[in-house]
């Protein structure tokens, strides 16, 4: 049999056993699946080492703890596959605002500076509203960030199916994690010339732990996040006369070199199928990615006991690198290995297994129900088969089917890690949440819909088993044309 080499930037190959034979039938092996218990311990594990960010301590340990598990599993190929990121680490930062008619009367108000925004060793201006963009030269605007409440009825005209048994749909509204701009906040204050930028989170909860923008781009002004309460504190102050602000943001910028981890399994065929997901967070982030870790290592762990003639393909593990600094992590792999990607039958990310929570007198309250889910699929018949039936073979309910484009409107790829895939024509399935606290501290391992951590890993051996006999090129073939708006 011919040497495989996997898409990636290693030079290392897969010398295999003799080549397969026959065609089994293709089950669920319920004495490989990990159970909820291990899973929340790999999530815990993680956790437990502190903030995530790209360049970490806690991410670079984050690392070798997969590679380990990895190599436990019995996988081949294991390896960290360098990405530089940009490296964004804070120090100190501070908000104070007064009066101009009582200057001696100075608030300090607790605050987060901006992610990738310019540092200021004591910017010091009138704080003015953002309102219609005028007048904004020189000073600093305060900016409502108000987050997107977004009916399920709207969501319908994004997706392709649904998974919805008790009817929730039609009435349930989901309070996102970002508004209208997305990660543009500051562009528009930027735009009209502000020299600092006050953002007032419009959330249903009181924080100002809001780990946005995460794009790496630098940013020329500084800015700060403060929570809905504060916020209300600095209008009442402004509607009075006129206000200043001092804000100081003490925060460096460098080059650090991360790692994508990858391991293989062989399979049945010649091409691949990619699991992956992503293992920096914003934070300490049990949803965000811990969960996608975990999600990730019990694939690979039910895999690597499975014959090889079940493994409908070769099979790669991927947790990259640097999602929380732009997606530089699948920016490089997708990059690096542009000519193999033809190869890859289907790209299945996991991403958030969230809990839903409600806002109650200003707590994040955690409730017993999933949140909304969604899973972005390429428009080929087959896939979004496969997918429905898993959804409904597992109970997966709460779950849309949604189009692999256009969502967010205009958007050329899902809001996922896995979207880089899309563009190159990679058939995909990205299953994402998007909880309203995603982006805040409070991600904590209570976060975790714990119930859904088994059912997944089902759902996701079910569609995967269902590309036994596809081939990459088969699939590209049969991707449908999207039909334009209001058709």
């Amino acid at each position: 049999m011919p040497t495989r080499t996997p898409p990636s930037t290693s030079t290392a190959t897969i010398t295999a056993t003799p080549e397969p034979t026959g065609t089994p039938v293709l089950t669920i092996h319920d004495e490989f699946l990990t159970s909820s218990d291990q899973m929340m311990a790999w999530i815990a594990a993680v956790v437990a080492q502190g903030i995530r960010r790209p360049g970490y301590p806690a991410d670079q340990w984050a690392e070798q703890f997969i590679r380990d598990q990895c190599t436990a599993f019995g996988l081949e190929d294991v390896q960290l596959d360098p990405v530089v990121v940009k490296r964004w680490l804070p120090t100190q930062w501070s908000l104070n605002v007064w009066s101009d008619a009582t200057p001696q009367d100075v608030r300090l108000l607790p605050c987060f500076p901006l992610p990738y925004t310019a540092m200021a060793a004591g910017l010091e201006a009138p704080v003015v509203p953002f309102g219609d963009g005028t007048g904004l030269a020189g000073k600093i605007a305060v900016v409502d960030n108000l987050f997107l409440q977004l009916p399920q009825t709207v969501i319908r005209a994004f997706s392709s199916r649904e998974y919805d048994p008790d009817g929730e749909f039609n009435s349930l509204v989901q309070t996102l994690p970002f508004g209208p701009v997305i990660q543009n906040v500051a562009e528009p204050a930027i735009a009209a010339g502000a020299a600092g930028f006050i953002g007032i989170l419009g959330l249903p909860f009181e924080t100002h732990d809001y780990y946005v923008p995460y794009d790496a781009e630098e940013r020329p002004i500084p800015g700060v996040w403060i929570s809905a309460s504060d916020g209300q504190q600095l209008k009442q102050l402004l509607a009075a006369g006129p206000v200043s602000a001092r804000i100081q943001v003490d925060a460096s910028i460098d080059q650090f070199t991360s790692h994508n981890v990858i391991a293989t399994l062989p399979g049945a065929s010649d091409e691949w199928i990619i699991i992956g997901s992503h293992h920096d967070g914003p934070w300490a982030s049990a949803v965000e990615d811990g969960s996608g870790i975990a999600m990730v290592l019990a694939q690979a762990r039910y895999w690597s006991q499975v014959p090889r003639n079940e493994r409908p393909h070769n099979l790669m593990f991927l947790l990259n690198a640097g999602h929380m600094a732009g997606g530089a992590g699948l920016r490089a792999f997708v990059s690096r290995n542009a000519d193999t990607l033809q190869h890859v039958v289907l790209e299945v990310h996991l991403e958030h297994a969230a809990r839903e929570a409600r806002a109650e007198g200003g707590q994040l309250i955690p409730t017993d129900q999933p949140e909304v889910r969604w899973w972005f699929t390429s428009r080929i018949t087959v896939l979004e088969d496969a997918v429905e039936q898993a959804l409904h073979a597992e109970d997966l309910r709460r779950s849309f089917i949604m189009q692999p484009d256009g969502f967010p409107p205009g958007s050329p790829a899902p809001p996922t890690d896995g979207a880089f895939f899309h563009p190159a024509g990679v058939p995909i399935v990205n299953f994402l949440t998007a909880p309203m606290y995603l982006f805040d501290a409070q991600d904590t391992l209570d976060k975790i819909h714990t119930p859904s951590l088994v059912p997944i890993t089902r759902g996701v051996i079910r569609i995967i088993n269902a590309m036994q006999g596809q081939s990459a090129a088969a699939l590209r073939a049969a991707v449908r044309t999207p039909k334009p708006p209001g058709s």
